[in-house]
């Protein structure tokens, strides 16, 4: 089985990916095999590192939106949002991830597979998000990073379990051990079926905006955003693929 990266939307479709997924031309799997736990760690590192600041992103700029926003429903479904993503709305009041953010609950169930600590700095000190500099974004820019993130949200949750398999299997790391609220998580929260889903929630906080989503400001914001994390994508590739197979690095 190949994946067909092409049909994947925007910045899912980088062969940052390829790296992780199974199905994919990458030998992911057999080479963590041969790899000490240091270069373990390594890739893993790597791997978080490509969505962490990107997940950050969506909270700056449902926050940002919500800041910005006259309509009063699209303010509170943008700060809804918002609220999700820092940690403070989980499925389970209650839950003992209350409060944290939703970049670190990815690092969170990367680190329980090590069971070690990954040493990933703030996201806000990632060129990506210094570059986007989205606490300071036009009302245009903040709700076309919001469209990207949410349209690409669902791919990356099938993503990086494909990655998370692969490690287990290489490092017999049972599941029991994993801590997969994330994954658990942005399963149910992720798409378009109903009116509580991300998808649908943002479809309904930008029917408010026709005008400017339908603009060429709009789509030149897009375009930048993506540039930035295909970017970021390439640079947190190449750095796996030195550790993994370093005879086949290649520049995309």
């Amino acid at each position: 089985m190949k994946n067909n990266a092409a049909a994947y939307p925007y910045f899912m479709s980088h062969p940052f990916w390829d790296t992780l997924r199974i199905g994919s031309k990458s030998n992911t799997y057999q080479s963590l095999q041969e790899l000490d736990s240091a270069k373990h760690k390594a890739v893993v590192k790597e791997a978080v590192e490509g969505f962490y600041p990107v997940s950050y992103a969506s909270l700056q700029a449902f926050k940002r939106f919500s800041d910005l926003a006259d309509n009063p429903e699209s303010k509170s479904i943008a700060y809804e949002i918002y609220m999700v993503e820092k940690g403070e709305r989980p499925l389970i009041e209650g839950s003992e991830l209350t409060g944290v953010l939703h970049c670190d609950q990815l690092k969170i169930m990367f680190e329980s597979l090590l069971d070690d600590a990954l040493p990933i700095d703030h996201p806000e000190t990632f060129d990506i998000l210094v570059k986007a500099d989205i606490p300071n974004a036009s009302i245009v820019k903040a709700m076309a990073i919001c469209d990207l993130i949410e349209n690409t949200a669902p791919y990356v949750i099938h993503f990086y379990p494909d990655f998370l398999i692969q490690c287990q299997l290489a490092l017999g790391v049972p599941s029991e051990q994993l801590k997969r609220s994330y994954l658990d998580e942005h399963n149910l929260t992720e798409g378009d079926a109903c009116e509580d889903q991300h998808v649908d929630m943002l479809n309904r906080m930008k029917a408010n905006y026709a005008s400017e989503t339908n603009s060429a400001e709009y789509q030149a914001e897009k375009r930048q955003f993506i540039d930035l994390v295909c970017s970021h994508f390439e640079k947190h590739r190449v750095r796996m693929m030195e550790i993994i197979h370093p005879s086949e690095v290649c520049f995309s």
